[in-house]
């Protein structure tokens, strides 16, 4: 048997375990949000749709299910009777905490975690993700001011191909919400007030878009690992055979020496 036939033999077979590893790998999502107002007494104001909103995150999170979430902030963007109320009658359990500890193994008792203001550790949120956690995450909280707001969770963010623009947009009041994604299934309007513009860094990048644009700044954008391509039949058939394929030219190899 030549080394070669070795080789190619390793190649496809690394090749065929990857891709059935990829094809069911843990889901995790984010939804990146310009502004805290959304979510907030305010933001429950006619005409806007909030609750709905809120609810429609929750519900894309646990793939339809009610879940346990937590706010990990002090900003009363996520800490509004009209929103935990919403919340808690959809059947979710919400927990308010910015003292609680914030590592992985705490992340992982929830099925999502609500960011806004408060600075966290951003490379525990990358493993929460990978792991299979969902965030929500709005900015414009006026955080240190627009860079440092934007600095303190770009790294989380680029890391997923999403981040936060270091200026104030300036998008205010009741915007429409034209989007045919599932968290705005009955979403009209959502309240804005000045918050940090919602980036996609690379608009070719299949995991993650831009929902919700106003005047070119992006309000709402979402990165969802479930997006990735899923290996065709076809081409783990391929794979196999070749490798099938393979094992027979040593076969016969074999046995002319």
């Amino acid at each position: 048997e030549s080394n070669m036939t070795k080789k190619v033999l390793f190649i496809i077979l690394v090749l065929l375990i990857n891709l059935i590893l990829s094809s069911g790998a843990q889901a995790g999502k984010i939804v990146l949000a310009n502004d805290e107002w959304t979510l907030s007494t305010t933001g429950f104001y006619s005409p806007n749709d909030p609750g709905i909103f809120a609810t429609n995150v929750a519900s894309w999170f646990t793939g339809g299910a009610t879940g346990d979430f937590m706010a990990y902030s002090s900003n009363f963007g996520l800490k509004g009777s009209s929103f935990i109320s919403t919340m808690l009658s959809a059947g979710n359990n919400w927990t308010v905490s910015s003292m609680s500890t914030f590592d992985l193994p705490t992340l992982l008792g929830y099925d999502g975690v609500f960011l806004a203001g408060n600075a966290v550790d951003n490379n525990v949120l990358i493993d929460y993700v990978n792991a299979g956690g969902n965030v929500y995450l709005a900015g414009g909280t006026g955080w240190g001011g627009p860079v440092a707001e934007a600095t303190q969770w770009n790294v989380f963010l680029n890391n997923f191909g999403l981040g936060f623009g270091t200026t104030y947009n300036g998008v205010q009041g009741n915007i429409p919400i034209s989007s045919s994604h599932t968290i705005f299934n009955g979403v009209d309007y959502l309240y804005q007030n000045n918050g940090n513009d919602a980036l996609v860094l690379l608009a070719s990048d299949p995991l993650t878009e831009m929902l919700v644009s106003y005047n070119g700044h992006g309000l709402y954008a979402v990165y969802d690992s479930e997006a990735a391509p899923v290996p065709e039949p076809g081409t783990l058939l391929l794979l196999g055979s070749g490798l099938v394929g393979l094992a027979c030219l040593r076969r016969k190899f074999n046995a002319k020496n």
